[in-house]
């Protein structure tokens, strides 16, 4: 492995997932940046101590690896927390596209856990480039769900919908009841 390497993945890789970690929460969690710091030490000691490209590049790149399968996790985190808002709403989700939304809701969730828990395992397995990889699909189906799944039209039509349909049976049920009332007494004033 090359310093050009290294910096190639940093770019096109690294950069990105990062990216989107910091725009979630506006700051970039401190287990990403000690994995940037340890790779870019390891960069350094190409130039300052003369110490072996392939070697330190090799070192740089493991680190930057670590800190991309961390984010792809935060990813996923920040991913199951929205997940949680919407199902928090007060919003009835079959009724949004005549009730396919959730089954593809549904359906597409399973798929991104399906996968990240693969990709799990294989960090576990210490198969990196294989769970690196299996992360970056998580990774494209979590945006892919985010811009499907995430539309706050249909999600604030669902909760407008939800609290009309609420209110109308709960005032049918208070009139039903009333009618009941009035049913039974007359029955018992007759008898």
């Amino acid at each position: 492995m090359t310093e050009q390497e290294v910096y190639e993945f940093y770019n096109n890789t690294v950069k990105v997932i990062y990216s989107e970690i910091e725009a979630k929460n506006n700051t970039l969690p401190v287990e990403l940046l000690f994995e940037i710091n340890s790779a870019f030490d390891h960069l350094k000691r190409i130039h300052i101590d003369n110490e072996s490209e392939e070697l330190q590049s090799q070192k740089a790149y493991s680190h930057l690896k670590r800190g991309c399968l961390d984010a792809f996790k935060l990813k996923l985190k920040y991913f199951n927390d929205d997940v949680s808002k919407i199902y928090r709403k007060k919003a009835d989700l079959r009724i949004i596209d005549n009730g396919q939304y959730l089954a593809d809701f549904i359906q597409a969730k399973a798929e991104i856990f399906k996968i990240a828990k693969e990709a799990r395992l294989n960090e576990g397995k210490m198969d990196t480039e294989l769970a690196l990889q299996e992360w970056s699909h998580v990774s494209v189906l979590i945006d892919s769900f985010e811009d499907k799944f995430f539309n706050p039209e249909k999600l604030h039509w669902a909760e407008k919908q939800s609290f009309f349909h609420f209110n109308a049976n709960f005032w049918l049920g208070v009139l039903a009841g009333i009618i009941s009332s009035v049913v039974v007494t007359i029955l018992f004033s007759i008898l």
